[in-house]
């Protein structure tokens, strides 16, 4: 069993583009710049994506889920729905992001708890 998240990757200087996020940690910072925009998704996690890859990145999560049949190595992805595009094209309009700085990712562990 193995907990996983999917949603968009950025990089943190994707993440850090807006001066007005100040010295708050990415994460918050992005969090609070969604919510003032009325758009709808989980949280911003900081991981490392591919796992192991030491590359670090924040995931725009969408989803999240236990997972019983999945494991660190050995997980199933989460496809990205119809109504998880609106969501992106909201982003992609807000921040002139394209479709492809916004790739669709499932992370499995990505706290790093297995």
């Amino acid at each position: 069993m193995v907990f996983k998240i999917a949603g968009w990757i950025i990089s943190f200087e994707q993440g850090y583009k807006h001066d007005h996020f100040g010295d708050d940690f990415v994460g918050i910072a992005l969090d609070r710049w969604f919510k003032e925009r009325n758009i709808d998704y989980l949280w911003a996690v900081g991981t490392d994506y591919p796992r192991g890859s030491l590359q670090p990145v924040i995931v725009l999560v969408r989803r999240r889920r236990e997972d019983p049949k999945s494991t660190v190595s050995h997980y199933y992805r989460v496809r990205e729905l119809d109504a998880d595009r609106e969501v992106k094209k909201q982003v992609m309009e807000e921040t002139g992001l394209s479709d492809e700085d916004l790739p669709w990712v499932t992370v499995a562990d990505p706290f790093f708890m297995s």
